[in-house]
């Protein structure tokens, strides 16, 4: 059963933290794919699909849907949350230092989080899996100590680097603040006020440039109410066939839907996006 806490977190992340993906249509319109009706419908379906697929990949086989989505996880919140971009000595140097950085802040709730609640997020995968998630939580128990290996580098890194400082301090806060808090209210101070405000201001900045507010403003709305009425007909169907109880429905519904939300999301914004924006960043 959810705490009254649970609950106020998955309508936090359901009102707050999800519709941040909702100005991937914005990004679609910066991109030029607004240029015509029938692009931009190409994009949406194609996104759509794309979320469809992984839906339907979550039911066939929900525990490696569960274990890739922590993986994308790890990637796509590690991507956002490694500004500024700091280049090192040498090409491989920087490239090491940035996937170090994407390792240390996105296994803040792929793999920290977890370990730090082992009992009460194993319950809760078996919930979004419907069986035993201790496979994925032996994975999780092994990449604690690399994570932390990770990090204790990434310290002694930003002794030398004042720009680092405040990232590496905003990981020990988020840790500390995962280790109070239940999981899911976790999960949900980071993910709503963290990432989702975080690509919301970049969003915002590198959108204005191109497009007007009145666009960036519709195109997100219009985003928003789609993802929420999907919400609310998966979560009726669930609750409806009476297969699960109203709690797990809404884990369900919140979390399959956020993973599935993910692919076309991190194709967009982590792999034809963000390369343009870090190029400006550190030029």
């Amino acid at each position: 059963m959810l705490t009254p806490i649970d609950i106020f977190a998955l309508v936090a992340v359901m009102l707050v933290g999800l519709p941040h993906g909702a100005f991937d249509g914005a990004i679609a319109f910066f991109l030029g794919v607004g240029r015509s009706a029938m692009r931009m419908t190409g994009f949406l379906v194609g996104y759509s699909l794309l979320a469809g697929l992984y839906v339907w990949f979550w039911y066939l086989a929900p525990m490696p849907a569960l274990a890739g989505f922590l993986l994308l996880s790890i990637i796509h919140f590690g991507s956002g949350d490694i500004q500024p971009l700091i280049p090192g000595p040498s090409a491989w140097a920087g490239r090491a230092l940035k996937m170090g950085r994407i390792f240390a802040h996105g296994g803040v709730v792929g793999i920290v989080l977890p370990s730090l609640h082992p009992q009460e997020v194993a319950m809760l995968y078996a919930v979004l899996t419907g069986g035993d998630a201790g496979p994925i939580m032996a994975i999780t128990a092994w990449l604690f100590p690399v994570w932390l290996a990770v990090y204790i580098i990434y310290l002694l890194v930003c002794v030398n680097i004042k720009a680092l400082r405040g990232a590496v301090l905003e990981i020990a806060i988020l840790c500390g603040i995962a280790a109070f808090l239940s999981p899911l209210a976790g999960f949900a101070v980071y993910f709503c006020l963290v990432h989702s405000r975080r690509h919301f201001l970049v969003i915002w900045t590198a959108m204005q440039a191109m497009l007007s507010r009145q666009t960036i403003l519709v195109t997100g709305f219009v985003l928003t109410v789609i993802t929420w009425a999907g919400a609310g007909a998966a979560f009726y169907l669930q609750a409806d066939l009476a297969a699960v109880s109203a709690s797990d429905a809404a884990l369900r519904t919140v979390f399959v839907l956020l993973a599935a939300l993910t692919v076309p999301h991190m194709i967009l914004v982590d792999s034809i996006f963000r390369p343009v924006y870090e190029k400006r960043a550190i030029s």
